[in-house]
C-alpha cells in the first residue's frame, strides 16, 4: 500500500515527500508531496476502478516510464480505510478535497470535490486500514514488524530516487530524514545511511554501458558490487533496479550468480547495488502482480551484458578472459553458446575515461584452459621482449647508460607469480596447506603453510582499530560480578579491539560486538579466551598494554576447515602481505608461518 502511494507521489515528479504512519499503519498512512496534483475534474474519477492518468495511448503501454500504471491502488485502498485526498495543481487557484468516507461503491463514485486550504501537491491520507474486513485485519502483524516492512519500502525507493528528499515518521517521531542527493558526494552519503558504509568501503563501483545492440539501443548498467573477499551469509543487501524500478528477477540473479561463480565460499552471498537504465520498449513491468519481476524482450543479451559489466568492475585489468581482444568476458549460459550479436562494441567507463573496443562480430565462449607457472613465465618473458622490439631505440639508449632489463624483466616475474605460494594442492593433516608454485629461475617449489600461523600473521597486518562485527544474538559468557567491573571499566579502549560489552545480571557478560576478522579466510575468534586473556591483561592495570592485547587477540584465533576458493584467497592475501612486509622478514619470523621445499630438499627428505 505505501510502496503503490509513494509511486504516485515519483510519478508526479515530486521534489520532496513526507510519509507519516501511526501504530504501524494500521491507524494511518499519510504521503505528502509537492509533485503536480490532480485536477479538481479528476479528483473523484481518481479513486474509481482501473482508472490512470500515465497511460494514454495503447503504444505507451509497450513503453511503461511512470512506476504505476494500472488504476488500481486507490480504488483498492479506498475500499478497505477511509481514504481522504487533498490536492493543488499550480494553475489552480483553490486546493480541492474528496474524502471516501465509508462509501464502497466505488465504480459509480460521484461525490463532488471540496475546497480546501493546501499547497501545491497531493496530500493522501488512509486512517482505519481494514475497519471493514475485520477478518483481514486479525492477520496484520504487530506494530513493529508492519512498520519495519514500510521502513524497508521507504529504503528501497529512497536508493533509486536520489533528486527526492524524504522524511519518515512512525507515531510524530521523526525516523528517517533524507535530503535530496543531486551530487556524488549526497549520493555516497544517502547510500552510506541507508546501506552501510562498510559496504561502501569494500565494493567495486560499476559503470558500463552499450551501444552495441542494434535494436536495443542505448544499454547501463552502473551502481556499487561488494568484492568476493567481503561477503554476507544472507542474501539482504542485494538490490538491483531496472530504470529506478526494484526489483527481483531471475535472469538478473542468474547473471550476478554466475559473476560470482568460484569468488565466493560456499553458503555466502556477495552484496550490491546495480542500476540497469535500459530503453522501456524492451522490457515489460507488466509479468507480476507486485511488479517485482520483469521480462526483458532479449534476455540473453541482457543477461550478457550485466554479467561482463560486473566481472569489468571486479577484474578492471584482467585481459585474460578476451577483454582484450573485446570479446564478452565469460559465456552467458550453455544455452547461450551459439548465440550472435552483430554490430558490437562495449564501452567501459572507468574515471570518466571512455575505452572503444573492437566491433565483436559473433559471441563466441571463450576456451579456458589451464597454465601453469613455467607456461606463465614464458609468456611473460616473450611480451616483454616484444615490448623491448617495438622500443628498440629507447632500448639502446638504455643500454648504453648501463640499465639492466634482464634485471627487470625477473622483478616483474617476481611480482606477477608473488613471492612463493602459487596455485593450493590441498589441506594436508588439521592446519596445514600445501601449495605449488614456479619462481623467476622456474625452479618448482612446494610450500607447507600453517594455517593459524598464516591468519594470525595477516590479522597482525591488516587489523585496524575501531572496526568490529555486530552480533545479531549476543553471546554471554559467564563472569563474577568483579571481573564484569573491572572489564566495563575498560569498554572506550576495548571499543579499538571491536569489543562491545554490558551486563547481564550480576554473573552474565554480555558480547554484542566482536572485533573484525579482515575477511581473512575460514577464521574465527573464540570470544571466550579473548575474554579471558583480556582479564588477565587488565589485572590491576590502569590501561591496556597494547602488544599483550595483541597477543591475545591473535592466539585466540582458531581455523575452520578451508573450501577450494578459501584456499586461494588465503594464499592471494599472504602472499600480498609478504610483499609488503618483505620476504626476508617473513621468513624469519617465529613461529614459522611456511616451509619451501625444493627437488633437492625432497630428495634428502626421502633419500
Amino acid at each position: 500500500m505505501v510502496k503503490e502511494l509513494l509511486e504516485n507521489a515519483i510519478d508526479a515528479h515530486s521534489s520532496q515527500i513526507q510519509i507519516e504512519i501511526e501504530r504501524g499503519g494500521s491507524a494511518l498512512i499519510r504521503i505528502i508531496d509537492d509533485g503536480e496534483g490532480i485536477n479538481k475534474e479528476d479528483l473523484a474519477l481518481a479513486v474509481t476502478r482501473h482508472a490512470t492518468s500515465k497511460i494514454k495511448t495503447l503504444n505507451e503501454l509497450e513503453q511503461i516510464i511512470s512506476l504505476g500504471f494500472r488504476g488500481e491502488a486507490l480504488a483498492s485502498i479506498s475500499a478497505v480505510s477511509r481514504l481522504s485526498l487533498k490536492s493543488k495543481q499550480a494553475e489552480q487557484e483553490q486546493a480541492w478535497m474528496i474524502d471516501t468516507g465509508t462509501d464502497s461503491d466505488f465504480a459509480n463514485y460521484s461525490a463532488e470535490p471540496e475546497p480546501v486550504a493546501h499547497p501545491q501537491g497531493t496530500t493522501i491520507d488512509v486512517r482505519d486500514l481494514f475497519f471493514n474486513t475485520p477478518a483481514r485485519r486479525k492477520f496484520m502483524r504487530t506494530v513493529k514488524t508492519e512498520f519495519k516492512h514500510i521502513d524497508d519500502i521507504v529504503k528501497r525507493i529512497a536508493l533509486s530516487q536520489f533528486d527526492i528528499a524524504f522524511k519518515l515518521t512512525h507515531n510524530k517521531k521523526l525516523l528517517r530524514n533524507l535530503p535530496k542527493a543531486v551530487t556524488e558526494k549526497a549520493i555516497i552519503q544517502r547510500i552510506s545511511k541507508l546501506f552501510s558504509p562498510e559496504f561502501l568501503a569494500n565494493a567495486s563501483k560499476v559503470d558500463f554501458s552499450s551501444n552495441h545492440f542494434s535494436n536495443m539501443g542505448q544499454i547501463r548498467l552502473w551502481g556499487w558490487v561488494s568484492v568476493p573477499q567481503w561477503n554476507r551469509k544472507q542474501s539482504d543487501w542485494q538490490y538491483f533496479y531496472v530504470n529506478g524500478r526494484y526489483i527481483k528477477d531471475k535472469l538478473v540473479n542468474h547473471a550476478l550468480r554466475q559473476a560470482y561463480q568460484e569468488l565466493l565460499p560456499d553458503d555466502t552471498f556477495s552484496a550490491y547495488l546495480l542500476y540497469l537504465e535500459i530503453d522501456p520498449q524492451q522490457v515489460d513491468v507488466n509479468v507480476h502482480p507486485t511488479k517485482h519481476e520483469v521480462r526483458f524482450r532479449q534476455t540473453r543479451l541482457v543477461h550478457d551484458f550485466i554479467y561482463s559489466g560486473i566481472k569489468e568492475a571486479l577484474f578492471p585489468a584482467s585481459d585474460t578472459a578476451g577483454l582484450v581482444s573485446g570479446q564478452v568476458s565469460e559465456p552467458v549460459a550453455k544455452e547461450a553458446s551459439s548465440f550472435a550479436a552483430d554490430n558490437g562494441e562495449y564501452i567501459n567507463r572507468y574515471s570518466q575515461t571512455n575505452y572503444n573496443k573492437p566491433v565483436l562480430k559473433h559471441y563466441q565462449p571463450p576456451v579456458h584452459s589451464s597454465l601453469n607457472h613455467n607456461e606463465i613465465a614464458e609468456q611473460l618473458n616473450g611480451l616483454t621482449q616484444l615490448y623491448r622490439s617495438d622500443k628498440q631505440d629507447s632500448f639502446q639508449k638504455d643500454e648504453q647508460t648501463g640499465v639492466n632489463h634482464s634485471a627487470e624483466v625477473k622483478t616483474n616475474l617476481d611480482t606477477f607469480l608473488g613471492p612463493f605460494f602459487g596455485t593450493s594442492l590441498g589441506c594436508l593433516i588439521p592446519n596445514y596447506l600445501m601449495s605449488q608454485s614456479v619462481n623467476s629461475e622456474r625452479q618448482a617449489q612446494v610450500f607447507i603453510i600453517h594455517i593459524q600461523r598464516a591468519q594470525q600473521f595477516l590479522l597482525k597486518q591488516l587489523f585496524q582499530p575501531g572496526q568490529s562485527t555486530p552480533l545479531l544474538i549476543p553471546e554471554t559468557i559467564s563472569l563474577s560480578n568483579e571481573q564484569i567491573t573491572s572489564i566495563l571499566e575498560h569498554q572506550t579502549a576495548l571499543q579499538q579491539w571491536g569489543l562491545e560489552l554490558s551486563q547481564l545480571g550480576e554473573d552474565t557478560l554480555l558480547v554484542r560486538k566482536r572485533p573484525f576478522l579482515c575477511n581473512i579466510p575460514a577464521c574465527k575468534i573464540d570470544i571466550d579466551t579473548f575474554i579471558h586473556a583480556v582479564l588477565q591483561n587488565i589485572k590491576h592495570k590502569a590501561s591496556i598494554d597494547e602488544s599483550q592485547m595483541m597477543a591475545a587477540f591473535t592466539n585466540a584465533i582458531s581455523s575452520e576447515s578451508l573450501n577450494a576458493s578459501e584456499q586461494e584467497r588465503l594464499l592471494m592475501m599472504l602472499a600480498e602481505q609478504i610483499h609488503q612486509y618483505g620476504v626476508e622478514q617473513a621468513a624469519m619470523i617465529k613461529p614459522v608461518i611456511w616451509k619451501a621445499l625444493d627437488e633437492s630438499s625432497l630428495d634428502k627428505l626421502l633419500a
